[in-house]
């Protein structure tokens, strides 16, 4: 019997236009087995079939749609959605570029495998089993992917596991040598969407003359990208072991003598004389604050505060990298943020997110998750 997921008659506008989440205030019923690894059909307030998707009926988002129509996708559609996303990678240059060997070969609903993320790690993998869907395909995902790499296979899972504090992850990225944590570790391992940007940034230090002033490091990534480049740098993050990695990074490329590591608070840390300035580029990469739309306003509120304190260190010509993490603070609202701490002299020169390895269906507004504006201060 197949499981049937029935919309409310004020559901909304339901298609690929509104992305593949169904939520619970949308679904007037659901009858069947309700069975994970199977497919649900998606049918309106008519008995009208829309679609077929993954189910977890207990939850916020109780279906996720995998396929639009009327026709389920033929067997073998998720071994094949997998496939295609690991060979996608290989056609972006990444599995063969000696320089990178980290980067994201499933994204979730983008490889249209919702609740699935799989991070390369050089010879490693972490694997994310979001949705009770995934986590029921299990066997078959890690069988898949042992048969890939020889390396150490890592699973996230809803169950909370023990950290196992000897687990690093090794990896390169543009040539530099890193290491993080391995997993049940801060998401899955060293926010690889930031990746490119890194790069930018290290390039916008040099051209500004430095130094740069990265307000949650983490494991070091834009300090260390800086550095090698020529560039003094400045990290900044409130957790020790974060920063007992970064400070290893740095040892590893050979740049002590140009990085810096402070333990703090970013919302709290700006008073510490080490931060005063002039910098040619800050990192404003504040954690996630908005979790839903009402906290929206409420997130842009701490952003301008922390930024209008930020703005006078950053010196004429300079840039400033102000991120988010969720996709309920858009460029908008950085730009509002911005605006309400004073800033009347930077322009936006750039519109960042993550690499073409976090790929993003058009109408899924919450795959939209990592923006980061680049603003240059132009005193006239």
């Amino acid at each position: 019997m197949t499981t049937r997921v029935a919309l409310r008659r004020d559901a909304g506008r339901i298609g690929p236009e509104s992305g593949p989440w169904i939520r619970q205030r949308q679904v007037a019923k659901i009858w069947g087995p309700p069975d994970p690894a199977s497919l649900a059909q998606l049918v309106d307030h008519r008995d009208v079939v829309l679609g077929w998707g993954l189910l977890a009926p207990d939850a916020d988002i109780p279906l996720r749609v995998v396929h639009w129509g009327a026709t389920p996708p033929a067997e073998g559609w998720f071994e094949r959605r997998l496939a295609a996303a690991l060979a996608a990678r290989a056609e972006l240059g990444l599995a063969t570029d000696p320089g990178t060997t980290a980067y994201r070969e499933v994204n979730s609903e983008g490889d249209g495998l919702p609740g699935l993320v799989v991070d390369r790690y050089g010879d490693d993998r972490v694997v994310q089993l979001g949705t009770p869907a995934v986590a029921a395909r299990r066997a078959a995902i890690l069988e898949l992917l042992r048969s890939r790499t020889p390396g150490r296979v890592f699973v996230i899972a809803d169950e909370a596991a023990p950290e196992d504090p000897a687990a690093t992850l090794e990896f390169q990225e543009h040539g530099l040598w890193f290491s993080c944590p391995a997993p049940p570790a801060q998401k899955t391992g060293a926010y690889l969407d930031q990746r490119d940007n890194r790069r930018l940034a290290a390039q916008l230090a040099v051209r500004a003359a430095g130094p740069m002033l990265d307000l949650g490091c983490h494991v070091g990534g834009f300090v260390v990208h800086a550095a090698a480049a020529g560039v003094s740098a400045i990290g900044l993050d409130q957790s020790a072991r974060a920063l007992e990695f970064a400070r290893r990074n740095a040892a590893r490329n050979d740049l002590t003598d140009r990085t810096a590591f402070v333990q703090a608070d970013m919302f709290g840390a700006l008073d510490h004389p080490d931060l005063a300035g002039p910098f040619g580029v800050i990192v404003f990469d504040p954690p996630r604050i908005a979790t839903g739309s009402q906290g929206r306003e409420r997130a842009v509120g701490a952003m301008a505060r922390s930024l209008g304190r930020l703005l006078p260190r950053l010196r004429p010509g300079g840039f400033l990298l102000a991120c988010s993490c969720s996709h309920h603070v858009g460029r908008s609202d950085l730009d509002a943020a911005l605006l309400a701490a004073g800033a009347r002299d930077l322009a936006r020169v750039h519109a960042l997110g993550p690499g073409p390895d976090h790929p993003v269906w058009p109408g899924h507004a919450e795959g939209e998750y990592l923006r980061v504006n680049v603003y240059q201060r132009r005193d006239v």
